[in-house]
């Protein structure tokens, strides 16, 4: 497996810029080491996680909006953990959320007031926030399945990039020199070789993802009827 050390070093050994005085420095290859492991994640479609802290979110009495974590790209699954209900993932645009009163006016089921067990989460809105339909009347837990972005920055060489397989740790290299290739500097400015490397990095997110994909896909049996 490699670390961000060993990233780094590769990265000044493949532009080849590992004697002082550098072209890049090393702030600047942090930045792009971190840059470039948080788009792997975002173009493979996100970390799945259901254990973290984050995917277990307050439900409070009386408050019909929830704190969640930046970091989650996409909701998959939600359950109350008082007695392991569905809560339904909706998103607040969904038409499907409309109902009509005894008078025949609609209106939105998120705008209900009425306080009652969680049965909606309503996201999209606001980034970092949801909101609980019916409006908590108890205090509970909802625990979330979710995609995330990963938990911990690249700020120095002893990030071990745990998150990402290590097997594509070093295609991060290609979106580095990407933007490494962009520094408006006379020695360091190649649009073309900015333009090939980000093209690489992005088949190899394409590939990343199909393989994600096909991991996370069921297994189906295929029974056949006899003659």
């Amino acid at each position: 497996m490699v670390n961000a050390g060993e990233l780094f070093e590769a990265f000044r050994s493949d532009v080849v810029d590992d004697v002082a005085p550098y072209l890049w420095k090393d702030s600047e290859i942090v930045r792009y080491a971190d840059a470039a492991y948080r788009r792997f994640v975002r173009l493979t479609g996100g970390i799945h996680d259901f254990t973290s802290p984050l995917t277990e979110v307050d439900i409070v009495a009386g408050e019909e909006i929830a704190e969640v974590s930046p970091l989650i790209l996409r909701f998959d699954k939600a359950v109350r953990q008082s007695d392991g209900r569905e809560i339904t993932i909706a998103n607040w645009t969904d038409q499907n959320l409309m109902r009509r009163d005894d008078y025949g006016i609609s209106s939105f089921l998120y705008n209900d007031r009425a306080p009652g067990e969680v049965r909606y989460m309503v996201i999209g809105s606001e980034v970092g926030k949801v909101k609980w339909v019916s409006p908590p009347a108890a205090d509970d837990v909802a625990l979330l399945q979710v995609y995330r972005l990963p938990l911990t920055r690249i700020v120095d060489e002893t990030h071990t990039l745990s998150e990402v397989n290590e097997d594509y740790h070093i295609h991060l290299l290609d979106w580095m020199k990407h933007l490494a290739y962009l520094k408006r500097d006379s020695e360091t400015y190649n649009k073309r070789a900015s333009d090939e490397h980000r093209a690489a990095f992005i088949q190899t997110c394409a590939e990343a993802k199909a393989e994600m994909d096909r991991y996370r896909s069921k297994v189906r049996t295929v029974q056949y009827g006899g003659l």
